[in-house]
């Protein structure tokens, strides 16, 4: 019944992003997803800056993907649909994520594990003015 409420169109929208994110959309993920609650994931040792100098790991928002009711692939290098879905909500100190939008964090620290919600986000890649560029996926839209 839930999910027959959120594809109607009758759930509440909790958070929605302002905007088109900064990017080229590589893919887009629009789903049925539960929320299956927050996990404090270590840094991997990934780069010479790890573990005392580097922003990774923290504090994530993870989610069990239900089911999708829209995908879009433009290119070959967006993601496939995926089971799973997680975004960061604080960094390992437990100082707020500054990449995440105050609304949608308050959005995600409201959820209840095991709630189902409609949940967008879209692979994109990023180039930075110098010439950086990087990969992100960026939530759009958060529904109850």
């Amino acid at each position: 019944m839930v999910i027959a409420a959120l594809l109607s169109g009758c759930a509440s929208v909790i958070y929605e992003r302002v905007g088109e994110p900064a990017g080229e959309v590589l893919s887009v993920h629009r789903t049925v997803a539960r929320f299956e609650g927050f996990e404090e994931v270590p840094c991997q040792h990934l780069t010479s800056q790890c573990p005392n100098a580097c922003t990774h790991g923290g504090k994530y928002a993870r989610f069990a993907i239900v089911e999708y009711t829209g995908y879009e692939k433009p290119g070959q290098l967006g993601d496939e649909k995926q089971p799973v879905f997680a975004c960061r909500v604080a960094l390992r100190d437990g100082s707020p994520d500054p990449q995440m939008p105050v609304a949608l964090r308050a959005a995600l620290e409201g959820l209840k594990p095991g709630q189902v919600v409609g949940l967008d986000w879209k692979h994109l890649y990023v180039t930075s003015p110098e010439g950086s560029k990087w990969p992100e996926r960026v939530v759009t839209r958060l529904a109850e």
